[in-house]
């Protein structure tokens, strides 16, 4: 049996997270008594991909690298990552266009150079949030999916509204070998659903709600003694909360005008706040944006700390 598919959740949550790691070549990673394999690639694109290759003699594995936070973030990092990624994502589902940022696209083609490179062998791959829609593009444009051996999705935005019917089909041949990961107190994980209309197989994580950085982080996280992940059947919760995503994603107007106006500039960022804020008074019933409203406004005014 290959050793992704020996990992229990826990352990391949702890082997996405090595992806914030500064890994090196030939550096080996291990994953509890593991051995996940040696990096063989290291890629950090112009326009902000950070990913890993990790290749052993049986499997390849793939970890897309998420977002830093506002705070941990350099510059560069806030403007490839927010500015030229998340946020154009963000805004292109609210607006309802085709926009895809050129993260996505670099992500896609060095999935295709990794099947390339080591034809004949299983891919596994693991991303959150930025790391997970990256993952999400990658997959809807592989023209080899019978290359793909799992993949494991966490907390990040669900993408399917931007595809197009090609890349459905494609995604959907794949889906059972798809695990995304949702807890629905992330506010980054907007365009929930309990449809076929995902990336994937719904993973529902039984969660309760923190600070929003945490809980994005993987704090809402808990595990079984043998590592296995608590998960729920999808509820009332679950369903209400898809709901309200999908009145938020279906109005674009005032929540497209505060997308836009965010900015790396300090005042801006205030702007943005104060903006999400009112946006928040004025569509109450929006659980979502209220969570995303507290996620900018807790990292953005930190650094006035």
């Amino acid at each position: 049996m290959k050793v992704n598919e020996q990992l229990t959740d826990f352990e391949r949550v702890e082997l996405t997270k090595k992806a914030y790691d500064q890994l090196q070549l030939g550096q080996s990673v291990d994953v509890s008594k593991h051995h996940i394999g040696t990096v063989c690639r290291s890629v950090h694109a112009v326009d902000g991909l950070r990913a890993y290759v990790i290749s052993n003699p049986h499997e390849v594995t793939l970890l897309f690298k998420g977002s830093y936070g506002f705070k941990k973030g350099t510059p560069q990092t806030w403007r490839d990552e927010w500015l030229k990624t998340n946020l154009p994502i963000l805004r292109a589902m609210l607006s309802h266009e085709r926009r895809v940022p050129s993260q996505l696209k670099t992500a896609s083609k060095l999935l295709d150079e990794t099947i390339h490179q080591f034809y004949g062998t299983q891919i596994y791959i693991y991303g959150h949030s930025l790391g997970s829609i990256n993952a999400q593009f990658a997959l809807a444009n592989c023209h080899h999916p019978e290359a793909i051996g799992a993949a494991y999705l966490y907390e990040g935005t669900n993408i399917w509204l931007l595809f197009t019917p090609k890349e459905r089909r494609c995604v959907a041949k794949m889906r059972e070998k798809i695990f995304n990961y949702v807890d629905i107190y992330d506010p980054v994980t907007l365009g929930i659903t309990e449809t076929h209309h995902m990336v994937g197989q719904l993973r529902y994580v039984d969660s309760e709600p923190m600070k929003p950085i945490k809980q994005h982080m993987w704090g809402g996280y808990s595990f079984n003694p043998d590592g296995s992940l608590k998960l729920r059947k999808v509820d009332q919760a679950f369903l209400a909360e898809s709901r309200s995503e999908h009145k938020l994603l279906s109005r674009s107007g005032d929540v497209t005008e505060f997308i836009e106006k965010i900015s790396s500039g300090d005042e801006i960022k205030k702007m943005a706040v104060q903006k999400a804020e009112k946006l928040v008074k004025k569509y109450p019933d929006h659980k979502s944006l209220a969570r995303l409203a507290a996620l900018f406004k807790e990292e953005m005014l930190r650094n006035e700390d």
